[in-house]
């Protein structure tokens, strides 16, 4: 039986089983065809897509391939005030002139098979596919030179994949209109070589100073055919080593094409690239160079700082770039830097400027230097950084202190013998001390010891956060010269006015931008997004203008004054360190002068001083013979111009609360109120006599807090004296400036004469200086001053520091002191000369 029923299951199976094979057979077959219809409809569909693209491509008209598009630059009002490209600045070759070897080197680098293909590498682009897979996306180009033609001269720059489409296309029908010799002129004559060169015999001009090709040697030729690959990146005038390296590249790629020897190569490879090119020069002077530091700030912005646009594209992408330029301010500005007006002591003496929108942040104008010609060359407005001096001080020292401790500006402080952390004295730039005071009148008249009192009691941490929220990042660590400006890698007056501007627009921090949007070739437009944030509370905004409007009506910059318009500013200087002192016999005189200022519309910071402290024989620092002013007076010119007797004034917010002449938080003043009531309120108790000699003291302090004069008799009496002591230096200096000038100084004699009678002059100050004291202590013994017990503490607990960049202030003689000593080895300069990154302080 059992048999049986296996027989029975065995016939069934092997009657299923052919059904079962049937089944998937057919199952599968329906699965080829669903794959192949949506394979052909895919092609189908792209085809159609491919072919849509095609249809939209532009014409190769001979135009277009002869002459790229030049990118433009629109003013605020929409207005064309530049165009970056201009034709006839290029030098255009017949290829018939172009050496054999040259046209090999580029075509060795660029694109080897460029005489078999038809104007697609297909070999090229899969090796390129790979590459971008293993190495990531953008790792290897695959375009030919034909590619290139067309994508420079056509087609728009953006990367997508409709204009790769678009170019594979043209290529083809571009080989199929012109010879290879005739691709290649165009390709030779519209390719960017860096710093302003289009074509390759503009391009041999600027970087070897010949214009005929065949004047060329292999490592010059080597080293042009490089350079489109990255122009800025190659530049052998800034990166000579990079440029040295790319040429390696190019005649390790000559010598696999056989286009050059092995032995030729290294000839070629031995010779220096500081010693194949001529000494930068520059150039491009014409109308439109009043804009040229503006349109630099532009470049820094688009190309280096947010990289949205190529540097080729920049010049030659056919772009509109709209920005936030007014002309007439720029014109103002450029004139300002080139005319008569100013008495600047020498050529070489420089100024930057930066000029913003108070409110917004935006660039209204730029001054790049009193030399300043084209992109490329140091901009003193916008990218070259010097140590800031006392202009600081409202960043790093006083804002924190309103902003974290509510200080009021009636807070009083000393000005006393005292010393940093690590027990380093700081001395004020008068060599005597004023006794207490409050913050405003210390701000005022830039005290430096109150400076770092306040640095101190706010914590370093604090304080380089505060500058952080205004576009200040400050390297660590942060020492504690930094109070007085003493900064290793320095600011630019961009940064600056961008900061104080944040004072001026009620704690809103706007980050100084140019461009508002970009219009591409092809119709598209790009907005661009604007970096802006609360830095500060409106307290704090607003108490530290009132103050720095003290220093324009009655501190140190009272040069800087506008008749009838609110302004509030600060200055800011650094002295010569005390090795350059001693090793060139100087007296008195500075490295920088900074004056930063703001109204209600315009935000403006400018610096002045000079390049290099040493010049081969000669020296150069700024002297007190007027040059020590030249920065309050560009403001006061330009802000004059710009500015009118209705400009409104700075309003306070209902966070301030106005008692006397002082400004309080308001949420702190209610505290000290209700404190100051319940004391009322207590029952009368016996005490000791030491509870009641300290209920005295704290309503001493009260009082007094009550009080914020902005020049008072003590004060004025110190000022009088300061300005007597700038009056004898100053003709001091005249006595000695023909000794001085062109890096002559007083004999040994002369200079010992001069300390002697410094010497006695100083000791007799200090005489009527302790009679005062005296005198006012008869009348009134003043009280100990409410923060002090905190500074101690705060002093204590302060890491100890290992160095400091000691900067100070301002533009009043003696003012930069002794101070700078403190931890010279943080800033040493060696040959003197001022670093790209910062100088000595």
């Amino acid at each position: 039986m059992s048999g049986d029923y296996r027989s029975r299951m065995e016939r069934r199976k092997g009657v299923s089983n052919p059904e079962r094979n049937k089944r998937k057979a057919v199952l599968f077959k329906k699965v080829i065809l669903y794959c192949l219809v949506v394979m052909v409809l895919t092609i189908l569909a792209g085809s159609i897509w491919i072919f849509s693209i095609i249809r939209n491509a532009p014409e190769l008209s001979p135009g277009k391939l002869q002459t790229p598009f030049s990118s433009q630059i629109f003013d605020k009002d929409g207005e064309l005030v530049t165009t970056l490209f201009k034709e006839q600045n290029r030098i255009k070759v017949d290829i018939q002139k172009v050496p054999d070897k040259m046209k090999r080197a580029v075509t060795s680098v660029e694109d080897r098979r460029y005489y078999q293909h038809n104007g697609i590498d297909i070999r090229r682009i899969a090796g390129a596919l790979i590459a971008n897979i293993q190495e990531g996306w953008g790792s290897e180009g695959g375009s030919t030179i034909t590619q290139q033609v067309v994508k420079r001269t056509v087609l728009s720059p953006e990367k997508t994949l409709t204009r790769k489409i678009k170019e594979a296309y043209l290529a083809v029908q571009l080989e199929q209109k012109y010879s290879k010799q005739q691709i290649l002129q165009m390709y030779l004559n519209n390719i960017y070589y860096g710093n302003g060169a289009y074509g390759i015999a503009t391009a041999s001009k600027t970087y070897f100073g010949i214009k005929d090709l065949s004047q060329l040697n292999v490592s010059q030729m080597a080293l042009l055919a490089g350079l489109p690959n990255a122009p800025s990146y190659y530049d052998p005038f800034e990166y000579p080593e990079r440029a040295a390296d790319r040429r390696s590249d190019v005649l390790h790629a000559m010598v696999v094409t056989g286009a050059i020897t092995k032995e030729q190569a290294e000839k070629a490879e031995s010779v220096p690239v500081k010693q194949l090119v001529m000494k930068q020069k520059k150039v491009n002077r014409d109308q439109d160079q009043p804009y040229k530091a503006f349109v630099d700030q532009v470049y820094h912005e688009l190309v280096v700082e947010r990289k949205i646009v190529s540097d080729e594209q920049f010049y030659q992408g056919g772009l509109k770039i709209y920005t936030t330029l007014d002309s007439d301010v720029q014109k103002k500005v450029y004139r300002l830097l080139k005319s008569d007006e100013i008495n600047y002591p020498d050529k070489q003496f420089e100024a930057g400027i930066a000029l913003t929108d108070t409110k917004t942040g935006a660039i209204r104008a730029v001054g790049g230097g009193r030399d300043f010609l084209s992109i490329g060359d140091t901009n003193y407005g916008t990218q070259e950084k010097n140590p800031p001096g006392s202009t600081f001080k409202p960043i790093i020292d006083y804002g924190p202190a309103i902003e974290y401790l509510n200080w009021s500006t009636a807070h009083r402080l000393v000005d006393e013998p005292y010393a940093y952390s690590d027990g380093t004295p700081i001395h004020e730039w008068d060599g005597e001390y004023w006794g207490e005071m409050t913050i405003r009148q210390a701000l005022a008249w830039s005290r430096n010891i109150p400076a770092l009192k306040t640095f101190q009691a706010v914590g370093t941490e604090k304080a380089a956060a505060f500058a952080g929220k205004l576009g200040i990042k400050l390297e660590k660590p942060v020492f504690e010269s930094a109070a007085i400006g003493g900064l290793s890698s320095g600011v630019t007056p961009l940064q600056l006015a961008g900061a104080y501007a944040a004072f001026g627009n009620g704690g809103i921090y706007h980050k100084p931008y140019t461009v508002t949007k970009i219009v591409f070739q092809n119709g598209n437009e790009k907005k661009m997004d604007l970096d802006s944030a609360p830095a500060m509370h409106d307290y704090t905004a607003y108490m530290i203008t009132d103050m720095l409007k003290t220093v324009i009506n009655s501190g140190t910059g009272t040069a800087a004054a506008i008749p009838g318009v609110p302004v509030a500013g600060k200055t800011g200087s650094t002295n010569i360190p005390e090795h350059l002192r001693e090793k060139y016999n100087i007296g008195d005189g500075l490295l920088d002068s900074w004056f930063v200022g703001y109204t209600t519309q315009y935000s403006a910071a400018i610096w002045t001083g000079y390049p290099k402290f040493e010049d081969g024989d000669s020296i150069h620092y700024i002297r007190y013979n007027g040059s020590e002013d030249i920065a309050k007076e560009i403001f006061q010119k330009l802000m004059g111009s710009l500015s009118n007797p209705n400009t409104p004034d700075f309003e306070r917010p209902d966070s301030v609360v106005v008692s006397g002449d002082a400004l309080y938080v308001q949420e702190a003043k209610q505290v000290s109120s209700r404190s100051a009531n319940q004391r009322e309120e207590e029952p009368e108790r016996e005490g000791t006599v030491q509870e009641q000699s300290d209920l005295s003291a704290e309503n001493k302090r009260e009082d007094a807090s009550e009080q914020d004069p902005t020049d008072d008799s003590v004060i004025r009496e110190k000022k009088e004296q300061s300005e007597d002591k700038k009056s004898e230096v100053e003709n001091k200096h005249s006595e000695d400036r023909k000794n001085q000038l062109g890096g002559e100084h007083p004999t040994d004699q002369e200079d010992s004469n001069n300390k002697d009678q410094g010497a006695n002059q100083e000791q007799n100050d200090e005489q009527n200086n302790d009679h005062q004291q005296d005198e006012n202590k008869k009348e009134e013994d003043p009280p100990k001053p409410d923060d002090e017990s905190e500074q101690e503490d705060s002093s204590d607990s302060e890491e100890k520091t290992e160095g400091h960049d000691s900067s100070h202030d301002d533009d009043i003689p003696g003012e930069t002191g002794e101070n700078n000593e403190h931890n010279n080895e943080e800033n040493k300069q060696g040959n003197g000369k001022k670093e790209r990154d910062g100088k000595e302080t």
